[in-house]
């Protein structure tokens, strides 16, 4: 990715949330991650995702499939789904060590 002083101006504002928001409240720093990651989507064509339209986009694609490839569909949108539950959470527990580091 290009160095984007926005980007990390975003990200050192969501960061700054991050000591106090993994010890008391993980809800504090959500919209500022929230902030960051709109950002991102918009700043490259890489990065653009359209969450709202996404399971309509899904279910139409699913339709027009035939009932056998339909099964196999709905394991890829899963797995899929499961890679991205699990890259979320490393992140989470990544930023959650380093947050220890810091305080120690």
């Amino acid at each position: 990715m290009v160095r984007n002083p926005e980007l990390e101006r975003l990200a050192d504002a969501c960061a700054l949330r991050l000591p106090g928001a993994l010890s008391a409240d993980a809800v504090a720093a959500e919209p500022s991650f929230h902030v960051l990651l709109n950002a991102i989507r918009t700043s490259d064509a890489r990065f653009t995702f359209d969450r709202e339209g996404r399971p309509a986009a899904i279910a139409a694609v699913r339709e027009a499939l035939p009932l056998m490839e339909r099964d196999l569909f709905d394991a890829v949108v899963e797995d899929h789904g499961c890679e991205v539950a699990a890259l979320s959470e490393a992140i989470f527990l990544m930023t959650q060590a380093l947050s220890k580091v810091q305080r120690d």
